[in-house]
């Protein structure tokens, strides 16, 4: 038969218990506190520092893909006005105009054609058989003809293959006439793939329509119907770089970064997921937690061992003397 515990046996056990839970409390509800309160900051600090970090990444290069436009454009104005369509209309003439702008640019300008304002082919120096080509019913040439130049979207065109055009109209004697370039897709890739961050950071451009005028680094043509509702975040933000968080058709946790381009015609978007761009931060998580229930390891094992050390003290004292 077993013994029946004493009323001390079963007194010290109790206060025992009710020690290590007073000192459990005590020692663990300030440090959960703190350590709440410290990971809450340090979240909203880091979150911030990501945001404000895209921001000034996508606006940096907003202002370099739009300069790249500019002054691409400014190069075919300078060419039609300080040449003209008598000298470009010359094929020799043309063929030295577009040498001097890929010696200086590299292959950014693939070719270049003189048009008249029955959008016939007079002149045209490329890589393509244009000459014979009529552009009168193409929607650049109703577009260039309504203003002084354009850019236009990502188009296939006679060529079949994605490119666009700069085209800028001017006079002689008396009519109209257009000098317009193919700008290099591939070319204008590498300007706006220029946007790297981790593992899975690329950017590219839509138009308003929702088509991509970039190739992107990864493959995100299933996704096309949500960067469809991008341009109506980016309104609501302005001319400011719109941040915001969204998942995509496969169910991944992504961070965008949006902003305009092209007079509004064009949508700069950086796209990232969750887990690269916040790595850091799960990983300081993931450690604190760690380092959490250590100390409140440490602190359990702390408690039990001085709360029986107690006990025991209390149990030789002359108070429990009297029970027996």
């Amino acid at each position: 038969m077993n013994p029946t515990p004493s009323v001390s046996n079963i007194f010290q056990k109790s206060s025992a218990r009710n020690m290590v839970l007073v000192f459990v409390i005590i020692s663990f509800t300030p440090m959960i506190l703190v350590s709440a309160i410290i990971l809450s900051q340090f979240d909203r600090s880091y979150h911030e520092k990501v945001h404000d970090h895209l921001r000034e990444l996508v606006q940096k290069h907003q202002q370099n893909i739009d300069n790249f436009l500019k002054e691409r454009l400014g190069n075919i104005q300078f060419l039609a006005d300080t040449s003209g369509f008598g000298e470009l209309a010359r094929p020799a003439t043309l063929r030295g105009s577009l040498d001097r702008l890929q010696a200086h640019y590299g292959n950014v300008f693939e070719d270049l054609g003189v048009i008249d304002e029955q959008g016939r082919h007079v002149a045209y120096i490329g890589p393509y058989d244009l000459l014979d080509k009529n552009y009168k019913e193409a929607f650049w040439f109703k577009k260039v003809m309504e203003t002084e130049c354009y850019v236009s979207d990502v188009f296939l065109g006679f060529r079949k293959r994605p490119h666009f055009i700069m085209a800028v109209k001017r006079n002689w004697q008396g009519g109209p006439w257009i000098l317009r370039a193919t700008i290099d897709f591939d070319a204008f890739n590498r300007v706006v793939e220029g946007v790297r961050v981790g593992e899975t950071g690329f950017a590219f451009v839509l138009n308003r329509a929702g088509e991509f005028q970039t190739k992107p680094r990864l493959d995100v043509s299933s996704n096309i119907a949500i960067y469809k509702d991008f341009f109506k975040k980016a309104e609501e933000a302005g001319q400011k770089v719109q941040i915001f968080e969204g998942e995509d058709v496969s169910g991944r946790e992504n961070i965008y970064a949006a902003t305009f381009l092209k007079n509004g015609e064009w949508l700069l978007v950086y796209q990232q997921t969750l887990s690269d761009a916040f790595e850091v931060l799960k990983r300081t998580e993931k450690k604190a937690v760690m380092v959490l229930l250590a100390a409140g390891f440490c602190t359990l094992m702390i408690s039990i061992i001085l709360s029986v050390m107690v006990i025991k003290g209390i149990s030789r004292g002359p108070y429990w003397s009297n029970w027996g």
